[in-house]
């Protein structure tokens, strides 16, 4: 068998055309994916949260957070609300803002942070409970 060599110049010269192809074949690949994938992708980014969401329910009762708005949960991250506090001397039990709950459920609310409310929680806003 006879072997064909390539000067420099041939080999670059193939080289550059199959390279060429190659990123062709992977942009037409790229464009066809995209059709109609933005409606997908946001399905798809949808079911983790809700799965997640769901799991942290079970999990946590005071951590389901599906009724609150965008504006709620914005003000729970504005408040820094943790569901274990950092600081054991600031619980949201211990809290002038903490309300327990009436009808014995583990979670409690709060004036300032809406949603359910982890007793052994803290947030940035912890006032020390007024004694009467």
């Amino acid at each position: 068998m006879l072997k064909k060599q390539y000067d420099r110049r041939q080999f670059f010269r193939q080289a550059g055309f199959y390279g060429l192809a190659g990123v062709a074949t992977i942009s037409g690949l790229v464009i066809q994916s995209g059709c109609g994938a933005e409606e997908e992708a946001e399905k798809l980014a949808a079911q983790p949260h809700n799965a997640i969401s769901a799991a942290r329910a079970v999990a946590d009762p005071c951590n389901d957070l599906s009724t609150l708005t965008k504006d709620q949960l914005v003000t729970r991250e504005t408040f820094k609300y943790e569901t274990k506090a950092s600081d054991a001397t600031k619980l949201c039990q211990s809290c002038n803002f903490w309300q327990p709950s009436t009808r014995g459920e583990p979670c409690g609310t709060c004036t300032l942070v809406k949603g359910p409310i982890h007793p052994l929680g803290s947030c940035m806003s912890w006032v020390e409970k007024i004694k009467t």
